[in-house]
């Protein structure tokens, strides 16, 4: 697996090869010739072709490189269902934060189901959905390897902002005491910003929601 970070946001674009010589691409936030330069090294270091691009959300800063994607290799992003008016909010926020954004490609049709199997090449992945940060947010989960890909809900010592459109506190708390916290300790977590982490340790010691029901937003519930 490989973590880029991307765009003005710092967002963790994620690439996990399938083993058979294609990448899946998570979350692409590409927005500068250098970002694109940097994955077209990496992909020929690696002998890698993208094979398809999945959203575990669609803010800004997880689909600016959607474009791209489309462009250079005609794969068009997968999202949830309830997440799709989130996509199509994307060029207005980049109005409002005053950064530039291609036109975006159409979604595909087909969005997740909570408890999907995803399998490409030799890799196997697990949607859950976890909104609270947005409503259409998923993560992926990889048993084999014990880790999750898991954009903006749990962070090393932190959790995804609630207050932006469609978030939910409540809902975010619930996603990650059910979802996340359900999961063994030793699972690393690769969030969409910031350093990795691991489910134990933030189950043990998280200031927002923890696994002893003390956390900050566990107690405004």
């Amino acid at each position: 697996m490989f973590v880029q970070p991307c765009n003005a946001f710092s967002e963790n674009t994620v690439l996990l090869p399938d083993g058979e010589g294609g990448v899946v691409v998570f979350d692409p936030g590409f927005s500068s010739a250098q970002e694109w330069n940097a994955l077209d090294t990496l992909l020929a270091d690696h002998g890698l072709q993208p094979s398809a691009v999945l959203l575990t959300h669609a803010h800004l800063d997880h689909v600016m490189g959607c474009h791209g994607m489309f462009e250079r290799y005609g794969l068009r992003p997968r999202v949830h269902a309830l997440d799709r008016p989130t996509y199509d909010m994307a060029p207005r926020a980049a109005e409002l934060y005053g950064v530039s954004l291609d036109p975006l490609p159409e979604l595909q049709e087909q969005g997740f189901e909570d408890g999907e199997a995803l399998h490409f090449g030799t890799v196997e992945l697990t949607v859950r959905h976890t909104p609270g940060h947005a409503p259409g947010h998923v993560v992926f989960i990889d048993d084999r390897n014990a880790c999750v890909i898991g954009g903006d809900v749990l962070f090393q010592g932190s959790i995804g902002r609630t207050d932006l459109p469609g978030g939910d506190a409540g809902q975010l708390a619930h996603s990650i005491e059910s979802v996340l916290y359900a999961l063994p300790d030793h699972y690393k977590v690769v969030p969409g910003h910031g350093p990795a982490t691991a489910i134990g340790v933030e189950r043990a010691g998280n200031p927002f929601v923890n696994g002893a029901g003390t956390g900050m937003l566990q107690r405004q519930g």
